[in-house]
């Protein structure tokens, strides 16, 4: 749950006994909105994500799930199609991580084909994922 909102759109939540803070800019990008599904998702990694663990968060936007991830003991790389740097370093600084991103730009389908190779490769991985529906323009209203 959002706990609250600072200067720049910096938003806070807690998850359990985790608290990580992402910049929300609510611009018309994907990945400055924190979507309602990573809070979900964000919410089911805080539980279930074990210290020493290594997560790739595939389509990070804001970074939220792979945040409390990192909280949490995991390694974590991020990734999406963006290359803003200094948002990862800010929000880097706000959570007292050292954040590991790499831009890749994929489209769903390859995504899919991404988390098969993965599996494949070792099978004891686990996949969780979280989509919100939206419309092309680009809301959480599917109008």
């Amino acid at each position: 749950a959002v706990v609250s909102t600072t200067e720049y759109g910096a938003k806070e939540f807690i998850f359990g006994a985790v608290s990580v803070t992402v910049l929300d800019r609510c611009s018309k990008d994907y990945n400055y909105f924190t979507w309602p599904c990573a809070e979900v998702l964000a919410e089911f990694v805080e539980g279930h994500v074990e210290p020493g663990t290594t997560v790739l968060e595939l389509g990070c936007g804001t970074g939220l799930p792979g945040l409390v991830a990192a909280k949490c003991g995991a390694e974590v790389l991020f990734s999406d199609c963006n290359t803003d740097n200094p948002y990862w370093r800010k929000v880097g600084e706000l959570n007292n991580l050292t954040i590991n991103f790499s831009a890749i730009k994929y489209y769903f389908d390859s995504v899919l084909a991404t988390i098969r190779f993965a599996l494949e490769l070792k099978p004891s991985s686990k996949c969780w994922m979280a989509y919100q529906v939206r419309s092309c323009t680009r809301t959480i209203s599917t109008n």
